[in-house]
């Protein structure tokens, strides 16, 4: 009997998982309606003044959701954050990296540098009020100043990709990339971007001829 038992189990299938695609679209919509209540939150009332249960509310989610989703305020605030580097609509970065694509093909250095500028201040004019947000947070909750490391580093990380992959060897000679990087990544940092476009009330695209022309001076021989 027990063989029988044995030999009968062992021929028993697992179930497989289900996949719903409308289930997964609506968890993505329940996401994205959340980080935007959240993203909302943060910018009028800060780190310190969002709760779970307000953005709840104003996602018309339980906290329990948000919780398992997202880990609560702390995966909120890295979730805002995430989504608005990569835009709502291109959580992946594909539409990023086939624009960066595009700006390597051009035949002008100059014209692909003040191409790839432009795509920084796309993404600057997103995050730099929520970075706002975590600098404001990061003196009193040793989360947000974690992230705020990490959030340097995977800055400083992609700019130097996109750079390489736009400029690739056009550099002047003399100028080591390393360094020319980290130039990009100073001059279109959310700190800087904040200072002359909202304290100095610099117009957007002020700003980045500014910057374009700056680093144009610096990065390329146009003798």
């Amino acid at each position: 009997m027990s063989s029988t038992i044995l030999h009968m189990s062992g021929n028993v299938k697992a179930p497989r998982a289900y996949h719903s695609p409308l289930r997964a679209e609506q968890a993505d919509q329940t996401r994205h309606r959340v980080l935007a209540a959240a993203r909302t939150l943060f910018l009028t009332r800060g780190y310190g003044g969002t709760t779970v249960k307000g953005v709840a509310e104003a996602a018309g989610v339980s906290p329990d959701t948000i919780y398992a989703s997202l880990g609560g305020k702390k995966g909120l605030l890295e979730g805002v954050w995430a989504m608005a580097v990569t835009g709502p609509n291109d959580p992946d970065r594909s539409a990023q990296q086939d624009r960066i694509r595009s700006f390597a093909a051009l035949p002008d250095p100059a014209e692909r540098l003040r191409r790839l500028v432009g795509l920084s201040c796309e993404t600057l004019g997103r995050a730099s009020p929520i970075h706002a947000v975590l600098r404001a947070a990061a003196d009193g909750h040793p989360f947000a100043a974690d992230l705020q490391e990490r959030m340097l580093a995977s800055r400083l990380d992609t700019q130097s990709r996109n750079l390489r992959a736009v400029l690739g060897d056009a550099l002047r000679p003399g100028l080591e990339f390393d360094l020319a990087a980290e130039h990009y990544s100073a001059l279109l940092s959310p700190e800087l971007f904040h200072l002359l476009t909202v304290t100095r009330t610099w117009a957007p695209d002020q700003y980045e001829s500014w910057v374009a022309d700056t680093l144009t001076r610096e990065f390329l021989d146009r003798d």
